[in-house]
C-alpha cells in the first residue's frame, strides 16, 4: 500500500517546508500560521499583488477599421465612447469597457506584471439600446444570413497586426494576425438544428472564437506612470460579412502590484 504526502496550497508537499503541515479529509490543507501571515493584506508599507488583467474595448466598424488602426488604453473611465451592449451611443467608457484610470499609464501606487495578451471579438455586439446584439449564435428563419457569425470571426482572425509599446520606442509584442491571440475563456456549445427544405426556412446555431494556445510574453514589469499602448494595425479597411458593428477588446494578462494602503 502506498502513502502520499498532502500538498499545500502552492503545490509543495506537506511538512515543515510546505505551505500546510497536514491535510484534512478530501485533501484540503490545514493552513499554518506562517502561511496565513504571508498572505495578510492592508499592511502599511507593503504591497498587494493580485491577479488583475488590464482590459479595454473598442467598436469594430461594420465597414472595417477607418484609418487602419485601433488604439487601446488611450481612454480611461469617463472618457471615450462606451461599446458595452445597450448602454447608448453617447456614453463615456465605464468599468464595462476598461479598468484603466489614466490614459496609457498606471496611476500612482500601481504597477503591472504582464505575462500574456488576448484579443476578444464579439460579432454584432454594439452600444445601441434597441439591438445591442445584432447577430446571435442561435437564430431562426435565417436563410439569407447563415454563417455570418462564423464568417465575421474568421475574417477578423485572419487580419490585423498587434503591437505592445512601452515608453517611446520599445516594442514587446509585434505579431499577427489577431487569431494568434485567443481568449482564455469562450462559450461552449452543443446544439441540434432543424430546417424545412420546402419553405427554405430553418434555424442555425453557429458560434466561433479565436482558439489555440494562450499567447504569452516574457514577463514585462510596467511601472507607475510609465507610458504603454496596444494598437492593432490593418492593411486596409475590409467590411465585415454581416454588415454589423462588432466589439473588439484587448486583455493584458497579468498581476497588479499596488500599495496596500
Amino acid at each position: 500500500m502506498s502513502t502520499q504526502n498532502p500538498a499545500g496550497p502552492m503545490g509543495s508537499a506537506g511538512g515543515a517546508n510546505g505551505a500546510a503541515a497536514a491535510s484534512m479529509g478530501g485533501g484540503r490543507p490545514i493552513l499554518s500560521p506562517d502561511y496565513l501571515l504571508a498572505h495578510r493584506v492592508g499592511i502599511p508599507g507593503q504591497k498587494d499583488v493580485i491577479w488583475n488583467p488590464l482590459y479595454d474595448f473598442n467598436a469594430y466598424p461594420s465597414g472595417g477599421v477607418t484609418g487602419n488602426q485601433l488604439a487601446f488604453f488611450a481612454n480611461q473611465q469617463g472618457q471615450g465612447t462606451s461599446t458595452a451592449p445597450g448602454v447608448g451611443t453617447n456614453v463615456p467608457k465605464t468599468q464595462f469597457d476598461t479598468n484603466v484610470q489614466a490614459p496609457n499609464q498606471l496611476t500612482l501606487g500601481n504597477e503591472f506584471y504582464a505575462i500574456g495578451s488576448e484579443t476578444l471579438f464579439y460579432p454584432g455586439v454594439n452600444n445601441t439600446t434597441n439591438t445591442p446584439f445584432g447577430i446571435l449564435p442561435g437564430r431562426s428563419d435565417v436563410p439569407t444570413s447563415i454563417g455570418l457569425f462564423v464568417n465575421d470571426v474568421w475574417e477578423v482572425s485572419n487580419q490585423g497586426f498587434k503591437a505592445l509599446k512601452i515608453g517611446t520606442d520599445r516594442f514587446y509584442i509585434q505579431d499577427g494576425p489577431l487569431g494568434l491571440f485567443p481568449p482564455t475563456t469562450r462559450l461552449a456549445v452543443a446544439c441540434a438544428v432543424a430546417g424545412n427544405a420546402a419553405t427554405n426556412a430553418g434555424g442555425e446555431i453557429a458560434y466561433a472564437a479565436f482558439s489555440g494556445e494562450p499567447y504569452t510574453v516574457v514577463p514585462i514589469y510596467i511601472q507607475t506612470n510609465q507610458l504603454f499602448t496596444v494598437f492593432y494595425t490593418f492593411p486596409t479597411a475590409i467590411a465585415l460579412p454581416s454588415g454589423q458593428i462588432a466589439r473588439i477588446g484587448e486583455r493584458l494578462r497579468g498581476y497588479l502590484i499596488r500599495q496596500a494602503t
